[in-house]
């Protein structure tokens, strides 16, 4: 079962990795609901291709250490579930659960699909903190 849930994890970084590369060398897939917009559609911030590059490269280390080729402590699950634990509840305006701002395109695709991806990720790196 911890494997499944490690492959399962893999399998989302590497795809969520992939589209960040894909956006740091010019693709357009997708942006208009990656970044979080005011009521008036204004960006909340302009994506710079270091910071995209950091993001995929950070992606790509996190399915690197569900794959388990590496001996990496624990507490490295309890970080990854915290960090994504966190993103859930989010900045309380734009991101999360906790987003006042809710009729946006990205605050739409944020409630169907990045807050279960996120849920499931958190969830399922406290599972693998406590239990493997």
């Amino acid at each position: 079962m911890i494997e499944g849930i490690q492959g399962i994890n893999t399998m989302i970084f590497l795809l969520l990795g992939g589209v960040h590369l894909f956006w740091v060398f010019g693709g357009l897939w997708g942006t208009p609901f990656a970044i979080p917009s005011t009521t008036t559609g204004e960006p909340v911030f302009q994506p710079r291709k270091g910071g995209t590059l950091l993001v995929a490269c950070c992606l790509f280390a996190a399915a690197i250490l569900n794959l388990g080729f590496l001996a990496i402590s624990q507490w490295t699950y309890f970080w990854i579930g915290l960090l994504f634990g966190l993103r859930v509840i989010g900045d309380f305006k734009y991101v999360g659960l906790g987003k006042k701002i809710k009729n946006t395109p990205f605050a739409q695709k944020d409630a169907t699909i990045f807050i279960p991806i996120c849920i499931y990720l958190s969830l399922s790196h406290f599972f693998l903190f406590f239990w493997q």
